[in-house]
């Protein structure tokens, strides 16, 4: 992660983070549930960024479920894995048991995310 930014808007309750330069038209957006979507190249293979809807409430959780990955046949399913338990997903997304999909919502400090690259 070279750089990245967020972005926090207060009325709405989200936060989006992005990691790298987007490029709309080799990209994927795959919602992990109704309120995580995580922003992927096309290949599935290196996180660009992540949403979270109602981010405050998100943190005030235990844990929160994949819901959306249930679909999803196992390779597939081992590819997203794979970017959420690397850095810097893994700042924001922690897995907790792949198996039933539950994973917790974190709240990085910035000199954690500097420190990633």
């Amino acid at each position: 992660m070279n750089s990245f930014e967020m972005i926090y808007e207060a009325d709405e309750d989200v936060l989006e983070v992005t990691f790298d330069v987007v490029d709309e038209n080799f990209s994927r957006s795959i919602p992990l549930n109704e309120e995580i979507v995580l922003h992927t190249d096309a290949n599935v293979s290196s996180a660009w960024g992540i949403t979270f809807y109602n981010y405050a409430k998100l943190l005030q959780v235990t844990e929160t479920h994949l819901d959306e990955l249930s679909s999803l046949d196992a390779a597939h399913q081992d590819r997203i894995f794979s970017i959420i338990a690397k850095s810097p997903i893994s700042k924001f997304l922690e897995l907790l048991d792949t198996e039933s999909l539950r994973a917790i919502v974190k709240s990085p400090r910035v000199l954690e995310l500097i420190q990633a690259h």
